[in-house]
């Protein structure tokens, strides 16, 4: 009688009893395989849509250029990001709702689902612009085939709204930089005539000292000359204060009159020009809600998108023979393992 017990032997007997291993594996992956056609199955309906992105246009998109300056510049980045955000809008609530709202319209089986519900029933596959396959899952065929039908018309209904929002996006945010570049000029413009105003004042204040009915100096006669052809513009109020100029020979007090009158044309265009900028500030306000409202309504979408619809595919039934037929095997194998173990734990007692 052996009195050791080797489990290097054990084993090694075990596997020349492969033929009852693959008789258990066979059987179990038999019963998983009948299973499967017991178990329920799933039918899964696919929509598809076409979807382009125009990467010529790229850097035109000021959203990309403020999201992604001064990290980086590339159209795959480009690319990346707006496929991104693609796939995280259509799987807004609003989109879920929509889409339910759309369903319920036309079936009372949707009146008991939730957009929780209808949004796990649904998946997108996609790996680059290009045709999108939007899929619905339900137990029933005729479910699965108007879940995904009508979850891609919303898709493409929103995504061109969002597109178009998007391009008006574009056209605020040229006006936005049309008035800032005009605040910017006229606020230019107030800081040359104030100081323009400051160097007549102070060339009056020198003046002064001079005998008032002699000709002026021809130094400080350029001076004012210089000082007043400075701010001076092609309009009505500079033109006229320019003709009025006094003559070679006028005398100090002449010139003296003439810079009041300039200052005076100074003081009326710096008043037009501090209205123009709280106007230009008011439109600036507008213009700011007008964009956050149209770029909510743009869901962040680029305008280069475009979208349409490419077919509907029918619904085709699931069902996991392979899974089941390897989980049946899987188990059949373990319990073939548990067996054994058995056989040598008793065989071990007899001995």
């Amino acid at each position: 009688m052996n009195k050791y017990w080797s489990l290097r032997e054990e084993f090694f007997k075990a596997m020349h009893r492969w033929p009852s291993m693959l008789l258990f594996f066979g059987v179990g992956a038999i019963l998983g395989i009948v299973i499967s056609f017991i178990w329920p199955s799933h039918y899964r309906a696919t929509s598809q849509i076409f979807i382009a992105l125009n990467p010529y246009r790229t850097f035109e998109d000021a959203n990309f250029l403020a999201l992604t300056k001064p990290k980086y510049q590339n159209i795959d980045n480009y690319h990346y990001w707006q496929m991104s955000q693609l796939e995280g809008a259509i799987y807004l609530d609003e989109f879920m709702q929509e889409t339910l709202n759309e369903l319920r319209k036309s079936d009372a089986y949707w009146e008991s689902v939730t957009t929780e519900q209808l949004s796990g029933m649904l998946n997108a596959e996609w790996r680059s612009a290009g045709k999108w396959e939007l899929i619905a899952e339900n137990s029933d065929p005729q479910h699965a085939a108007e879940a995904a039908k009508t979850w891609g018309k919303v898709i493409i209904k929103r995504i061109q709204e969002a597109v178009l929002s998007a391009q008006d996006t574009f056209m605020i945010d040229q006006d936005l930089q049309a008035v800032a570049d005009e605040k910017l000029d006229t606020n230019l413009r107030i800081q040359q005539l104030t100081d323009t105003k400051l160097s007549l004042l102070g060339w009056q204040a020198t003046a002064q000292e001079l005998p008032k009915d002699q000709p002026l100096d021809p130094v400080q006669r350029w001076q004012a000359l210089a000082i007043a052809a400075q701010p001076a513009q092609f309009t009505p109020l500079w033109a006229a204060a320019m003709d009025e100029q006094p003559a070679s020979d006028a005398s100090l007090e002449a010139y003296l009159t003439w810079s009041e009158e300039l200052q005076a044309v100074i003081d009326e265009e710096l008043a037009a020009l501090e209205k123009r900028l709280d106007s230009l500030e008011q439109k600036r306000s507008d213009l700011q809600e007008e964009y956050s409202i149209v770029f909510d309504q743009s869901l962040g979408m680029s305008p280069n998108i475009e979208i349409e619809d490419v077919k509907s595919l029918p619904a085709k039934i699931v069902r996991q023979s392979s899974t089941f037929a390897l989980i049946g095997g899987a188990i059949s194998l373990l319990i073939w393992v548990l067996t054994q173990l058995v056989i040598i734990t008793n065989r071990d007692q007899d001995q």
